[in-house]
This record gives C-alpha cells, sequence and structure tokens, in this order.
C-alpha cells in the first residue's frame, strides 16, 4: 500500500466533549451532531494530544468514512468508520514519541505512518462507495485478505485488524468482509473464506456416531430466552441444546463448524428450524463456542451420537 503524506490538515472542533482516548479505542458506536457542523482549520501542533482537546467530525458524505486517532498501549493506534461503525484498525507497530489523537480528516506527518495508512482507507473507501463493488474474503499466500472486486483492499494481520478482533483468523476477515457490504455494497454477508484450505479433521471423540448430516446451522437467542420451548422445558439461550425438526428430544449432537473445524456437542429440546436448507437451530450459547454467532449462519456438519 502506498503512503501518502496528504497535507493541508483540515479537520473540526468538537461542539461538546469527548470522552478520553482510552474510552474511544473501546468505543463500538458512536453519537455525533450531524445538524450543527463548525468545520475549522488547524495547525501541525494543535494535534498535540491532550486530555481536554478533541477534534470535531470531518464533513459528513453518502458513506462518512472516517479516522479517529488514539493512543493503544503506548502505540499509535487509528480506527476507520464507515457510517460510525469501526471496520479496520491500524496498529503502529512500536512507541510512537507524538501521537496523535482526536477525529481526523487528513492527518499526514511523515512519521505518523499509522494514521496516514488509516486516512488512506478512509479515502480510498469513500471512492469506491461511489461505484460500489462486492467485498469478498480470501485466503491467499498463508493471508486473510479483503477484496474489492478482483482488487486486494487489505491484508489482515499484526498492524491491520478487526476492532476487538477474535482468536479466529477466518472469523475476523468474514466480519470485516461483511460489515463493508453491508455498509457500502449493502450486500448480503458471505459465510466462507475464498481459497481457504479445509479445515483439519475433528479430533476423534469416543461416543460412537449413529449419523450424519452436512447443511447450514442457525441460532436463536435473546427473544426466545425464558419462554417454553417444544419438549416442554424453559428455553436457555445459554445452554448448549438446539432444535431440530425430527430428532427426538434429549438427542446428543456434535455440530463442526465447517469453516473453522470447532465442535460443540448439543442436547435437542426444540423443534426447528424452518428456513429452506437449514438442518439445526443452535442457542446462542452453543453458536458462541464454534464462532457462528457473528455470521449468523455457516455451513455445519451433525452427527448423531448414540
Amino acid at each position: 500500500m502506498s503512503k501518502r503524506l496528504l497535507g493541508g490538515i483540515v479537520a473540526t472542533v468538537l461542539l461538546s466533549s469527548v470522552a478520553s482516548p482510552s474510552a474511544r479505542a473501546n468505543a463500538q458506536t458512536l453519537e455525533s451532531n450531524q445538524n450543527d457542523p463548525l468545520q475549522v482549520s488547524v495547525t501541525q501542533e494543535s494535534l498535540t494530544p491532550t486530555s481536554d482537546k478533541a477534534l470535531q467530525h470531518p464533513t459528513w458524505s453518502a458513506t462518512t468514512a472516517r479516522v479517529n486517532a488514539y493512543p493503544l498501549e503506548n502505540r499509535q493506534a487509528a480506527t476507520v468508520y464507515v457510517k460510525n461503525i469501526p471496520v479496520l484498525t491500524y496498529v503502529g507497530d512500536a512507541e510512537t514519541a507524538d501521537i496523535v489523537s482526536g477525529w481526523l480528516v487528513e492527518p499526514a506527518t511523515e512519521s505518523n505512518v499509522t494514521v496516514a495508512n488509516a486516512v488512506e482507507m478512509a479515502i480510498k473507501l469513500e471512492q469506491i462507495a461511489s461505484e460500489p463493488v462486492e467485498f469478498t474474503a480470501r485466503w491467499h499466500e498463508d493471508n486473510y485478505l479483503v477484496m474489492a472486486g478482483d482488487q486486494p483492499l487489505v491484508t489482515l494481520g499484526d498492524s491491520v485488524q478487526l476492532p476487538a478482533a477474535t482468536d479466529n483468523d477466518a472469523e475476523n476477515v468474514l466480519q470485516v468482509t461483511n460489515r463493508l457490504r453491508r455498509l457500502i455494497s449493502d450486500s448480503e454477508p458471505v459465510t466462507e473464506v475464498i481459497g481457504r484450505p479445509a479445515p483439519p479433521p475433528p479430533v476423534q471423540q469416543v461416543a460412537a456416531v449413529r449419523s450424519s448430516a452436512s447443511g447450514m446451522a442457525s441460532w436463536y437467542g435473546p427473544g426466545f430466552h425464558g419462554r417454553t420451548s417444544a419438549s416442554g422445558e424453559a428455553f436457555n439461550q445459554y445452554a448448549m441444546t438446539a432444535a431440530h425438526r425430527t430428532l427426538p428430544f434429549g438427542t446428543q449432537v456434535r455440530v463442526t463448524n465447517l469453516n473453522n473445524g470447532q465442535q460443540v456437542v448439543v442436547r435437542i429440546n426444540d423443534r426447528g428450524p424452518y428456513s429452506h436448507g437449514r438442518i439445526i437451530d443452535l442457542s446462542a450459547g452453543a453458536a458462541s463456542v464454534i464462532g457462528l454467532q457473528s455470521a449468523g449462519v455457516g455451513p455445519v456438519q451433525i452427527e448423531v451420537l448414540n
């Protein structure tokens, strides 16, 4: 990725106080006043981070891609937001003497490559939004990439991450891809990483397998928590349970997420799912164990255990 030095720093001053840099780093959504923007020019010296100084949101556009810069464990960090949703976080690989903080439009210093890269990505996303393309997740030469059409957009790694990244790299790249698909191209989520090698076979279990099947799994939880399930027991979204159309209540089923090889054993205590192509409906707790919760649906193998 080319590192352009963006001159003529333009920013705006918040009309109300903002949270500390550490609080901004943990924020997943932001509240903003879009109706009364006050845009002013500031000097490079005014970007020196202080606890009581902040920069206002940049001029709004249809996509509203912008950057929030902040310190993260004594390193420079900068998160790219699209429509107030964080999509990518850039993190410096070493301590930076002059850390930039605040909402930035065109911050650029020769020494602050992390912030410059984040702003360059925000500008690129604004450009892409004018003629939306399909975003996809791809595995290439041991790297996870987000593709914009047939061109690489970004490679995830130590310096570019999903905000609040998980330990599952495949799940991370899918989350970044699906946020861009929803926010920019208004597309349905994807559930697979193109070109990713098949996960290793699951560890052999002691329990004997009576039958197996493959298909799509979904999950359910908050709206049904505490309600009576088809088996007559109260539904607990945190328990390792699932709904199946025909298996007897109490049946133990091992579910393998085919995207990552993660497994969970659930007990059938409800009926469903009734959407075409789905073979099991997991509780929220069970879906979380196998990394399915954020994607919503995904390919699985189910094995009925004796």
